[in-house]
């Protein structure tokens, strides 16, 4: 029961040299391929408002897979914080969800007022290994910052844990190692409350 309980699980996408990419006259709509390793429940957005809150206005989240929309939903601009994660709950009608598999996100700012300003922080090159970002549906060179909430266990975490999608062998390794080490210990507490219980019943 305890491995296959549900909870909310987090990747995080951020990377050093990261730069605002703003919506303007030119610029419309920013958008960015993902994987998700669970049911998407959150996705957190790394904005800039140029320290001056916009007083109205929307951003429009989509969530696509080819040309399928799954989720479009209107957020008030006037949340975002400056240099700050702002979050968007996802919450598809009909009850429906939005499993494990591959994605694309798309951000589109609907202003209230024309000096308003908002951007999106983006790495200067390209590091996430799930896709590519896109500016006005053409591909550019870096990565939104962002963070993936999903629904998983830890009975899947540890699939994810000791298989991870990139990275060296020796932390391939030291990840099994770290594994194999915690089940040791788990095992020697088992063995040593299982003891101590079968003396209390002597």
């Amino acid at each position: 029961m305890f491995f296959v309980k549900d909870y909310d699980s987090r990747v995080d996408i951020r990377y050093m040299n990261e730069t605002p990419v703003a919506f303007d006259a030119k610029t419309k709509e920013i958008a960015q391929d993902f994987s998700t390793p669970g049911t998407l429940s959150r996705l957190d957005i790394m904005m800039a408002n140029y320290k001056i809150k916009p007083k109205s206005g929307w951003l429009r989240l989509g969530i696509f897979q080819g040309p399928r929309c799954l989720f479009l939903k209107n957020f008030p601009a006037s949340e975002v914080e400056d240099n700050r994660f702002y979050s968007f709950r996802i919450e598809p009608k009909n009850n429906e969800t939005i499993p494990k598999g591959k994605y694309r996100l798309t951000l589109n700012y609907l202003p209230g007022n024309p000096t308003d300003r908002l951007a999106v922080w983006v790495s200067q090159s390209n590091l996430y290994p799930y896709g590519k970002l896109y500016v006005n549906k053409k591909p550019q060179n870096g990565d939104i910052t962002f963070r993936i909430y999903f629904h998983s266990s830890l009975w899947g975490m540890k699939n994810r844990w000791l298989f991870p999608p990139s990275g060296s062998f020796f932390s391939h390794v030291a990840r099994v190692t770290g594994f194999l080490l915690l089940l040791f210990m788990v095992n020697c507490l088992f063995y040593y409350f299982w003891s101590r219980f079968l003396k209390g019943n002597e």
